[in-house]
C-alpha cells in the first residue's frame, strides 16, 4: 500500500513535470514575442537619445554649440543632426567622443548598437531591438548559471519560465540603453567563475577573464559583481586552495588590466562623473525608499502600474498587499536557500545581493540620496533574487519528494506569480510609457498641448545640461518636424521674433519666471505641470 501511494504520487509528480516543461516552451514563445510587440510605440525617453547621439558618433560639445548659438532650430533638424547617423562618422568618434565627455559610460554597448544599426537600419525598431535580442541570450545564460551553481536542470527550467514572462525584464529588453547587454553579462561572468572553479583549467578562467573584461566595457556598476565575485573566492577557498587562487586573481588581474584605459578616464574625469549623477544625490525620506525597495523588488512578478512615486494611499491598498506579500516569499527563500544548500551556493547568492545592495542604501540612509531606489542599479540584486526565487520553487513543486497536499499549493502559487507576470506584460505593452520613463513621460501631454498650435516656438531656458537638451530630443520626437525651438545655456533671452503668436517656456523655474517678468516684462501662463512644467507666454503689445 505504501509503494502504491509512492507510485502515485511519482506519477502525479511526472505529470506535472512534463506538463511545466510544455508549459516553459509556450513561456519562453511568449516571451519572445513580447519583446518585439509595440516595441517602437514606447516614448523616446532622455537617456535613450544619449544613446541614438552616441551610436551614430555625434557629441554634446556639437549640441551644446547650438545652445550658445541660440538659433531657432526645427524638430526635424535636431533629430536629423543628432540622433541619426551622420557623414563620416565611424565607431572612433563613438569611443572618442565618450572618453572625453562621459567616461561613466563604457563603450561597448554603443559600438555593438552601431554594429546593428548598421545591418538592419536606424529606425527606434532596429536600435531598441538589439536590447530585445540581446535579452533572449538571457535565457540559456541563465539556464547555464542554474546548473553550475545548484546542479539542477529543474531549478533552470523555472528559472527561465519566471524569466521569460517578467514584466521587470521585458521593460529593459524594450529600450535603446544597455541594461540588457548587462544583465547578459552578469549570468555569463557569473557561470564562468563557478565553471572556472571547477574545472580549474587555463581555458575555463581565460572565459572568466573575458566575460569580466566584457562586464566592465558594458557598465561601470558591474565593477561591484567583480568584487563580489572576489570575495566569494576568498570567503569559499580560503588560503588552502592555493592553486585556485592564484588562477582567479591571474584571471581578475588580467580582466582588470585591459579595463585600465577606461578606468583611468574615469579617475581623471571623476568631476564629470559626479556631475552628470548628481541628481542620484537628491534626498529621499527613508519611508519612500523602504516602499521603493519592496515595489521594485516586486516588480519581477507584478508590475501593473506606471507610477514611480509612492502616495500614502497606496499603503493599504490591494496593489501594495500583493507586493508586502511578495517581499514576505522572498525572504522565505532566502531562509530555505541558506537552510538547504550548501555554503558555496547560498554564500555566491547572498554575497552579491549584499555588496550591490548596502553599497547603494547605506550612503542614502545615512547621507541622502536615491540609488537605491533606480532599478537599473540594482540589476545584481534582482538577479540573485530571481535564482533564490527559482531555487525555492523548484524545490517545492518539483524536487522535494514528499508535502503532497502542500506541493499543490505551492504549484497553485507558481502557477498564480506566473499568471500575475503575464497580466503585468499585458498591461504594459500597449502603453506609450512606463515608469522607467517616468521623467519624459510628461513630454505626451505637453506635446498634445503644442500640437493644437499652428506656429508655436519652444523656448528651453537653461538648457545647457544633459537633463535640458536630452528631454529637447524627447520632445522632438512627438512634435511635427517643423516645430521650432529655441535653446538657451542660462536664462539670458534677448527677444522673440515677431514672426510667433504661440510661445511656450519649458519647465520655468519661479526664479525664471522673476527674470521674465523684471527684465522683459513677460507674464507666462502654466498649461502643464507634474515632474515637467510648460508655460505660455501672454503675449501683449510690450512682448514684441
Amino acid at each position: 500500500m505504501h509503494d502504491s501511494s509512492k507510485t502515485i504520487q511519482k506519477n502525479h509528480d511526472d505529470l506535472f513535470f512534463n506538463s511545466f516543461k510544455l508549459l516553459t516552451i509556450v513561456l519562453i514563445v511568449i516571451g519572445i514575442l513580447m519583446r518585439f510587440i509595440n516595441i517602437d510605440e514606447k516614448i523616446t525617453w532622455a537617456d535613450e537619445t544619449f544613446t541614438y547621439l552616441r551610436i551614430y558618433g555625434n557629441t554634446k560639445s556639437d549640441l551644446m554649440q547650438e545652445v550658445v548659438n541660440s538659433q531657432i532650430l526645427t524638430a526635424g533638424t535636431l533629430l536629423q543632426k543628432y540622433q541619426s547617423p551622420g557623414v563620416g562618422k565611424s565607431i572612433i568618434d563613438i569611443v572618442k567622443g565618450l572618453a572625453v565627455e562621459d567616461p561613466k559610460h563604457p563603450p561597448l554597448y554603443f559600438v555593438m548598437t552601431n554594429l546593428w544599426v548598421q545591418c538592419f537600419g536606424s529606425t527606434v525598431v532596429a536600435t531598441r531591438s538589439f536590447s530585445a535580442f540581446i535579452s533572449l541570450l538571457i535565457f540559456p545564460a541563465l539556464y547555464w548559471l542554474c546548473q553550475e551553481l545548484f546542479q539542477s536542470k529543474i531549478v533552470g527550467l523555472v528559472a527561465i519560465a519566471i524569466i521569460a514572462v517578467s514584466p521587470f525584464y521585458l521593460v529593459y529588453a524594450q529600450e535603446a540603453r544597455m541594461y540588457s547587454l548587462y544583465t547578459l553579462n552578469i549570468l555569463l561572468s557569473s557561470g564562468a567563475l563557478l565553471r572556472a572553479m571547477r574545472l580549474n583549467t587555463k581555458p575555463s578562467w581565460s572565459i572568466y577573464s573575458v566575460t569580466l573584461l566584457l562586464g566592465l566595457y558594458t557598465h561601470f556598476l558591474f565593477s561591484l559583481v567583480a568584487i563580489g565575485q572576489g570575495i566569494y573566492v576568498a570567503v569559499n577557498q580560503g588560503l588552502r586552495a592555493r592553486k585556485i587562487l592564484i588562477a582567479y586573481l591571474s584571471a581578475f588581474l588580467a580582466g582588470i588590466f585591459a579595463f585600465l584605459p577606461w578606468l583611468f578616464l574615469i579617475i581623471t574625469q571623476s568631476d564629470k562623473v559626479q556631475e552628470t549623477i548628481n541628481w542620484s544625490k537628491r534626498i529621499v525620506p527613508l519611508n519612500d525608499l523602504v516602499d521603493a525597495w519592496q515595489i521594485h523588488w516586486a516588480r519581477i512578478f507584478f508590475d501593473i502600474t506606471s507610477e514611480y512615486r509612492y502616495p500614502d494611499q497606496l499603503q493599504n491598498s490591494l496593489w501594495f498587499l500583493i507586493i508586502r506579500l511578495l517581499v514576505i516569499l522572498l525572504f522565505y527563500a532566502v531562509y530555505f536557500l541558506v537552510r538547504k544548500t550548501p555554503k558555496s551556493t547560498w554564500s555566491f547568492v547572498l554575497i552579491l545581493i549584499s555588496l550591490t545592495a548596502l553599497t547603494q542604501a547605506i550612503p542614502d540612509v545615512i547621507f541622502g540620496g536615491l540609488r537605491s531606489g533606480i532599478m537599473r542599479y540594482s540589476i545584481p540584486v534582482y538577479l540573485r533574487c530571481h535564482l533564490t526565487m527559482a531555487y525555492l520553487l523548484a524545490q517545492k513543486t518539483i524536487i522535494s519528494p514528499r508535502m503532497k497536499m502542500r506541493k499543490h499549493l505551492w504549484r497553485l502559487l507558481l502557477l498564480g506569480l506566473i499568471f500575475l507576470q503575464i497580466i503585468s506584460c499585458v498591461i504594459i505593452l500597449p502603453k506609450k510609457t512606463w515608469w522607467n520613463k517616468a521623467y519624459s513621460s510628461d513630454n505626451i501631454p505637453m506635446a498634445n498641448i503644442i500640437k493644437q498650435f499652428k506656429n508655436p516656438l519652444i523656448i528651453c531656458l537653461e538648457c545647457g545640461k544633459d537633463s535640458g537638451w536630452g528631454n529637447v530630443l524627447s520632445i522632438s520626437y512627438l512634435l511635427e518636424p517643423q516645430t521650432k525651438f529655441q535653446l538657451f545655456s542660462s536664462t539670458n533671452i534677448k527677444q522673440i521674433p515677431d514672426t510667433f503668436t504661440d510661445v511656450f517656456f519649458l519647465n520655468a523655474s519661479e526664479k525664471l519666471q522673476d527674470i521674465l517678468k523684471k527684465e522683459h516684462d513677460w507674464n507666462i501662463a502654466l498649461v502643464f505641470k507634474h515632474s515637467q512644467s510648460l508655460w505660455k507666454l501672454k503675449l501683449s503689445t510690450g512682448n514684441k
